[in-house]
């Protein structure tokens, strides 16, 4: 799970789709945005089908693809990013924990998000 911050970039996305991780939490900001950069990060880790669930670190509300800037929840659809709903971060990564103990498929993960 990666927390992400203002001025994050993607290097550290890119260290760990290089690592055997089957899965990635992203806490993002809001109802789903993170920094341009991170984008790019997140799109590089899907890029090696590494299946990327996007969270929010507010305490309440859901990430939902509301806006269209670069870096929004919505213009990384096209991505396949698996939004989080209203999970935490934590409760996200034990849901694509169990989730991937039963598949590996990012279509059927994203199931287990729909809410």
């Amino acid at each position: 799970m990666l927390k992400t911050y203002a001025g994050m970039d993607a290097y550290l996305f890119k260290m760990l789709a290089e690592k055997p991780v089957q899965g990635l939490v992203v806490e993002a900001l809001g109802c789903g945005n993170v920094p341009p950069a991170v984008k790019e990060g997140i799109e590089y880790v899907r890029s090696r089908d590494i299946p990327v669930v996007l969270a929010s670190r507010v305490h309440t509300g859901r990430v939902v693809p509301a806006y269209s800037y670069f870096g929004s929840a919505r213009s990384m659809e096209a991505s396949k990013i698996i939004l989080g709903g209203e999970l935490t971060g934590q409760k996200a990564r034990i849901k694509l924990m169990l989730a991937l103990g039963l598949t590996k498929d990012n279509e059927e993960l994203r199931r287990f998000f729909d809410n």
